[in-house]
């Protein structure tokens, strides 16, 4: 997270590839890197546009979005760089219809609300004191992101004053399980945000929602055991675990054959085919198609055998 954004002329995605570009009907896109800055240029072959590349959005891991800025105003970029590709192609969520003109080719553009929720879930103190102040910004989402402002904090830990600085930041941990995972889903996007912002199935798209998948999973929720949230199974402060049987214990802790009379804790059918790499199964993987990537399905399920690492399944 700490990489979610950073300045565009900053982009070690740009510093290597100091000109990309992309071909749609007649529309060519361009984004350039040089030392004094990153530009974006759309040309049909009768008119230009070129315009300051401010942000890279994403750490590159899938991609990289850019967003141009005008005097003020922002677009994010029709094109998008995919780390599979090593190209540009298409930005996620914009349409696939051709571009009706030079300006709209730019990409979308961006009004004040929706700029400042891209700022809040990728960088740091872009609102303050309810001031939308991008410039400002930090880039990528640092520890103050999630915990408050921290001077009060640091000040008071320094001087050993430990319960006042315990009492001077926020700590997630301490939130309910569902107000956890609306904290993650503030920009991980929860079920209300999809539910009610994107329509009543968009497919695979849905995947890059894990909040919004996870709370569609049976053992979720006022039906399902507590211990279900965002942070049981991931360490915001380190990265991505890939090694699937690393979950395996977290699924097992409830998934157990024994329940433990000292925790107090809910025991749950165990599995009939494996004990190992249980998300594997429980959790597929499909593939998103805009994304040029696979997404970890969130929600948690029995799925068939042959539906595993099939195509994302028709959903009712």
């Amino acid at each position: 997270m700490y990489h979610a954004a950073v300045r565009a002329v900053q982009s070690e995605i740009l510093k290597k590839h100091v000109a990309l570009t992309f071909q749609e009907a007649d529309f060519r896109y361009s984004l350039t890197h040089t030392p004094d800055g990153a530009t974006y240029s759309s040309s049909n072959g009768v008119e230009n546009r070129t315009v300051s590349a401010s942000w890279a959005f994403g750490a590159g891991e899938i991609g990289q979005t850019y967003l141009l800025e005008n005097m003020g105003i922002y677009t994010e970029a029709r094109a998008t760089y995919f780390t599979s590709l090593d190209s540009l192609d298409i930005t996620p969520g914009q349409t696939s219809k051709i571009p009706e003109g030079i300006e709209k080719s730019l990409g979308n553009r961006l009004d004040s609300g929706v700029a400042q929720l891209c700022f809040g879930c990728h960088t740091t103190a872009a609102t303050t004191s309810g001031a939308f102040e991008p410039e400002k910004a930090v880039p990528g989402v640092t520890c103050e992101a999630c915990h408050g402002p921290g001077a009060t904090h640091a000040t008071a830990m320094k001087a050993q004053q430990y319960d006042k600085g315990s009492a001077a930041i926020t700590n997630p941990m301490h939130l309910s399980p569902s107000d956890s995972v609306d904290f993650c889903g503030a920009c991980h996007r929860t079920w209300a945000d999809v539910a009610f912002g994107m329509g009543s199935n968009i497919g695979a798209a849905s995947l890059r929602f894990q909040p919004f998948r996870l709370e569609k999973s049976r053992c979720w929720g006022k039906n399902g055991d507590a211990r279900i949230t965002c942070i049981a199974c991931h360490d915001p402060h380190q990265p991505l675990v890939r090694d699937l049987t690393a979950y395996d214990s977290k699924c097992l802790a409830c998934h157990s054959a024994k329940a433990n009379p000292q925790k107090k804790t809910a025991v749950f059918a165990t599995c009939r085919e494996a004990t190992s790499k249980c998300v594997s199964c429980h959790m597929p993987k499909y593939e998103v198609e805009q994304t040029h990537a696979t997404f970890t399905d969130h929600y948690i399920r029995v799925v068939s055998r042959g539906s595993v690492g099939a195509s994302f399944p028709t959903e009712r």
